[in-house]
């Protein structure tokens, strides 16, 4: 994927350099951070980072399925929140999987992220039938 730009931000390929800033980021931002393998997402290219200038505001992981794009993790950084990052984010992933030839992009969710479920329906997702405690979200690419 090229680098995905907007006036404020882009979006790149994380690079090894990049780690630390978004184990930082991770720690603070996403419960389950320690489970992240951060070199092996880098490696794989499937880790992509937004940047405003030179620093490193969030981060997310892509993971391409059959039909479509899966946004593992999406991640802002608490000093960069409230200026619409989180959402330009989801619309890069859109334009990834476009390029890949993928039909949609989807989002998992525990049931219990009533917000965080909330913020993605206003951004276009609609929940998919599953059992289960995680909600599938699910939008065209």
């Amino acid at each position: 994927m090229p680098v995905i730009q907007r006036i404020e931000h882009r979006m790149r390929l994380a690079d090894r350099n990049d780690l630390p800033r978004l184990i930082e980021i991770a720690q603070a931002t996403l419960a389950d951070a320690a489970k992240l393998d951060f070199r092996s997402l880098q490696h794989e290219q499937t880790l992509f980072v937004a940047e405003w200038r030179t620093a490193i505001d969030g981060f997310a992981v892509f993971l391409p399925l059959q039909e479509s794009l899966l946004v593992h993790r999406l991640a802002v950084a608490e000093d960069a929140r409230g200026r619409g990052l989180g959402g330009w984010m989801l619309d890069v992933a859109g334009h990834h999987a476009r390029q890949l030839g993928l039909q949609a992009v989807e989002v998992q969710r525990a049931i219990e992220e009533r917000d965080s479920i909330a913020w993605l329906q206003r951004r276009g997702f609609s929940p998919m039938p599953h059992g289960g405690n995680r909600l599938y979200l699910r939008r065209p690419a």
